[in-house]
């Protein structure tokens, strides 16, 4: 069974008294806002182990929690997180040097399922030691908020139509045959139960079916989608790292096939959720909520949401993010990595915003090292289309956030 690293206490203990380091500044400026888009830390896989179970000869890994849920090694490097960033703000003067954060300093709203609103609590265990830091929940735990929600809202049978086309167009541009046949050879397919009498059984690209229906998430059946959940629970296994030992029983050994699983993975997320018009649709809610949020005088200095790798995902396709890589990292939308929107005040008094993902690398994830300003989480700046390289204007990412929500 997969436990716990070791006990949550520990998470305070380890954390370096060292600062985070200083924020890298927007020329002749000066941090006034921060809005968070967190996805959720370490979780047991969300695929029911009965399904898995069908694909492979061998038995998968057992947890400590129920599937989808945050483990307790999630919270000691969310608590990693929150400190680091809780620094981070303090030295950029956006939250108070000292003392508890006060209502127009730090909100903090998550999705309402186990593993989002945990990953708060334990963010701000780490950002705010000893302070009550409520965490707004709008539903009842275990059903999804419509913010969080990666759902289709459009009822237009031309625009499903367009959505399935983009899908399927995206599958094909993957090429993703050669690294689905990595997954097959490390989980060994072809021997197992549900492959029993089926000769040839292989997982192929090319046998999807994509379903983009009104208030559903954009979905797929097919050997795409029976990979992606067996390389989810080989990841979120290789970040809990019990043993030490290899994931995958022992037959992931090396930096080749890792890359090949973080295509097909990397691959789902951008053809349900990366396509622009399917992107747009699926995250209007939260670009509309990041546009209200810094366009209201009233609204806290940081704001934090957790939420999921789909919503960071169409968040940044709907912008129309440049393409990016995430040093140390497989995953595009890692394990509690979190989009940093910051609005910066020039000399002018001009406004200029910028987006920066910020993560844990995989090593950071796997030994649970704590981050300070000597072994930092990765900080990645990502090009906004139509801003400069000082970010953007008021006028500009307005017209960025209309074209996202347009």
């Amino acid at each position: 069974m997969i436990h716990p690293l070791r006990p949550l206490l520990l998470a305070f203990a380890l954390v370096s008294s060292a600062a985070a380091a200083a924020p890298a500044p927007v020329r002749g400026g000066t941090l006034e806002q921060v809005v968070l888009l967190s996805r959720h830390n370490l979780r047991a896989p969300l695929v029911s182990s009965g399904t898995l179970a069908e694909a492979t000869p061998h038995a998968w890994a057992t947890w400590d929690v129920a599937a989808g849920e945050l483990t307790t090694k999630g919270g000691v490097l969310e608590v990693y997180m929150g400190r680091y960033l809780g620094q981070w703000l303090r030295q950029a003067h956006v939250l108070p040097a000292a003392g508890c954060p006060q209502a127009g300093d730090f909100h903090a709203l998550a999705n309402s399922l186990q593993r989002t609103q945990a990953t708060a609590q334990f963010f701000i265990a780490g950002a705010f030691p000893g302070c009550h830091v409520t965490v707004e929940q709008r539903m009842p735990l275990g059903t999804m908020d419509p913010l969080f929600d990666p759902v289709i809202h459009r009822d237009d049978a031309g625009f499903q139509r367009r959505a399935l086309r983009a899908m399927q167009k995206a599958e094909a541009q993957a090429h993703l045959a050669p690294d689905l046949q990595v997954v097959d050879n490390v989980v060994e397919h072809a021997a197992s139960p549900a492959c029993a009498g089926r000769r040839p059984c292989t997982l192929r690209a090319g046998d999807s079916t994509f379903r983009a229906a009104v208030g559903k998430e954009p979905g797929v059946t097919g050997s795409l989608a029976l990979a992606n959940g067996m390389v989810d629970a080989l990841l979120m296994e290789d970040y809990q790292n019990v043993t030490g030992s290899a994931a995958g029983w022992g037959r992931l050994r090396d930096d080749a096939q890792w890359q090949a699983l973080a295509r097909v993975r990397n691959g789902y997320q951008e053809i349900l959720f990366g396509t622009p018009e399917v992107a747009r649709d699926v995250a209007a809610l939260l670009l509309a909520h990041i546009g209200v949020l810094f366009a209201d005088p009233q609204a806290p200095k940081v704001s934090l949401m957790v939420g999921h790798d789909s919503n960071i995902g169409a968040v940044l396709a709907a912008l129309g993010t440049a393409d990016y890589t995430l040093p140390g990292q497989l995953e595009k939308t890692p394990i509690g990595g979190l989009l940093q929107f910051e609005r910066w005040r020039v000399h002018s008094g001009e406004a200029r915003y910028r987006l920066v993902y910020v993560y844990p690398t995989r090593a950071q994830l796997r030994d649970a090292l704590p981050l300070n300003d000597v072994q930092p989480p990765g900080r990645v700046e990502l090009a906004l289309p139509g801003c400069g390289q000082n970010g953007c204007s008021d006028v500009q990412f307005e017209r960025l956030l209309y074209r996202a929500l347009n």
